[in-house]
């Protein structure tokens, strides 16, 4: 009974598991009238809310021009003031980021370029680019593994006595 337990812990941990560590960030892209409009996301589709927003201009590539955050719906929009490759980078600040660039004209806007890079941070040490599931699941991890060895410790021990060694 109880092997049939932990076997269900354990599988339903590494089923449930499974979304949550299968995520990235995507990026919709969209001109209209000169003004730049991009829709971020976990992927599928849950917004991006509240992320980081650095854009970079083809005049100065490496200073940031503009600096913002994703609005409740994971937008953000700004108006290029020059045409050429525009540089974005969207941060959730949590292990996740995304890279693209635009090439804006500002003439013909439906003929702009897009590429795209996605890259994850490294997490730092101290845990802070962990999310709440993967906290959960190292937790319990943690727990389960004390009690086994707790367990087998004291079932060792009880194996000693009632041999007497």
């Amino acid at each position: 009974m109880v092997k049939h337990f932990v076997f269900l812990i354990s599988l339903s941990i590494l089923v449930s598991t499974g979304n949550a560590l299968a995520h990235g960030i995507t990026v919709d892209i969209g001109i209209e009238g000169g003004v730049v409009i991009l829709g971020a996301s976990y992927s599928p589709a849950q917004p991006l809310v509240d992320a980081s927003v650095f854009i970079y201009s083809p005049a100065e590539p490496e200073n940031e021009w503009q600096t913002g955050r994703t609005d409740r719906t994971g937008h953000f929009a700004f108006v290029p003031d020059a045409k050429g490759e525009w540089s974005i980078v969207i941060d959730d600040q949590k292990g996740h980021m995304k890279r693209t660039t635009i090439v804006f004209t500002p003439d013909l806007p439906e003929s702009s370029e897009i590429a795209e890079e996605t890259f994850s941070k490294p997490v730092d040490p101290a845990g802070n680019g962990l999310n709440t599931s993967h906290k959960i699941v190292i937790g319990l991890s943690l727990l389960i593994g004390i009690t086994g060895l707790f367990y087998g410790l004291k079932v060792r021990q009880e194996q000693k006595k009632r041999t007497g060694n």
